[in-house]
């Protein structure tokens, strides 16, 4: 817009040049200057602000529509142009399209985003319930008491928390038919997200398995709950290293997904293969192929009986505690020994070794008994027996150093252990 036709421009016009003026002039002050109070203060309006600015944004947006600004240009429709002139990606101009066409009919909705009482989220939250309540209710008001209602709640609670409360607003507001048909739509949604529950997952080649899933909430539920108890405790921002240096190692605060990722590792190797339903013929575990020669080295491979190669070193790891069937070979491939998941120690076992032992027995390491894995001293392969002197609790750390051919293993008189880096 010119400078010498501001004066002349509608007051919209006028107010978002002098906004944008005054934004970029406060970007640049020197923020270090303020106090405490002033920039916690100054953070909760900038928030409530940049509502208010989104609430004019898509005002203008619905405007735009109504009088189909896309045609001049040739756009396919309002969204692509906003889209191309804003470098919005196109699904994201398409969303924001429908939000401005629904607080276009949702004026109270609206007002709470203009006054900044509410995010763009609530109010997506609030317009997507609100639109689909059902035709033909016994009371014209309810959508509009609904509507007040979730408005009420946003203001103490976040998108989230008002997207849970939004599925039973009937019940709330209409109480004599919202329990009934809040429990068929509960009903009809459990059913239509377990017929259409799907995953897809492939190796990628490099070592990995990538894949994707959709699974119905409660399902999800249960496998994040699973998740976090393996995830949660690895919290810790430091901790002894597992060598004989005793200096402390900063250990860094893993993204969420990556805890997750290696929990959901964890919780795989932990199934209960006598759980399992059958497959051909044997429950589902896997088992692993691997000669004498390569379970001998330090840097053998074995093959899964899928044909997937994994090191010498994970078989052996998987053979302490997961419900793994080693297959050991001759030269000649003769079977020399077929281990049992019957080796693992008991409960009962666990038990005394948690007694016994209360941590991991890296010396340094204070991860709880109940969080550990159960090591065998003398491997089945040397002729070792499932006996609680000969077995000792690792973290899933050591568990994985122990069987790290690139570190050697001492055991003290005190029943701790050291490792070392060979050189």
């Amino acid at each position: 817009m010119a400078e010498d036709s501001r004066h002349n421009a509608h007051p919209v016009c006028r107010a978002v040049v002098k906004s944008r003026k005054k934004a970029r002039s406060a970007a640049g002050s020197r923020l270090w200057t303020m106090s405490d109070d002033e920039v916690s203060a100054t953070l909760v309006e900038a928030t409530r602000l940049r509502a208010q600015v989104e609430a004019l944004e898509l005002r203008l947006a619905a405007e735009a529509d109504r009088r189909a600004v896309g045609d001049r240009t040739g756009a396919t429709d309002t969204a692509s142009w906003w889209g191309h002139e804003t470098r919005q990606d196109r699904p994201a101009a398409m969303r924001r399209m429908r939000l401005a066409e629904s607080l276009d009919r949702h004026a109270s909705t609206s007002a709470a985003l203009a006054e900044g009482a509410i995010s763009i989220d609530h109010a997506r939250v609030i317009t997507e319930c609100v639109d689909r309540l059902p035709d033909g209710l016994p009371d014209p008001t309810i959508p509009e008491r609904a509507e007040k209602h979730l408005l009420t709640e946003a203001l103490g609670c976040d998108p989230k928390t008002l997207a849970i409360l939004a599925k039973h607003v009937l019940t709330v507001v209409a109480p004599e038919i919202g329990e009934e048909r809040d429990a068929r739509a509960l009903e009809q949604e459990e059913r239509e997200a377990r017929a259409k529950a799907w995953l897809t997952m492939a190796p990628d080649g490099r070592g990995s398995y990538r894949g994707k899933f959709s699974i119905p909430t409660l399902h999800g539920e249960m496998l994040k709950k699973m998740l976090l108890a393996f995830a949660a405790p690895k919290h810790q921002a430091t901790k002894k290293d597992a060598d004989q240096t005793g200096e402390r190692e900063q250990v860094e605060r893993r993204p969420s997904p990556e805890r997750l990722g290696d929990a959901f590792c964890e919780l795989l190797e932990r199934l209960p293969a006598d759980k399992l339903p059958m497959l051909g013929g044997l429950n589902a575990s896997i088992i692993v192929l691997i000669d004498y020669t390569n379970l001998k080295s330090d840097v053998g491979r074995a093959v899964l009986d899928s044909g997937q190669p994994i090191s010498a070193s994970m078989a052996r790891r998987m053979a302490c505690e997961a419900g793994l069937l080693p297959a050991v070979l001759g030269a000649r491939s003769e079977l020399l020994d077929l281990g049992r998941t019957a080796r693992l120690f008991s409960g009962a076992q666990r038990r005394g070794l948690a007694i016994t032992q209360k941590t991991c027995t890296t010396a340094g390491c204070d991860w709880p008994a109940h969080l550990c894995h159960a090591h065998h001293d003398d491997t089945w392969l040397s002729g070792g027996r499932t006996d609680l002197e000969k077995g000792r609790l690792l973290c899933p750390r050591h568990h994985a150093r122990i069987h790290d051919p690139r570190f050697e293993t001492t055991i003290h008189p005190d029943n701790q252990v050291t490792f070392h880096m060979r050189t």
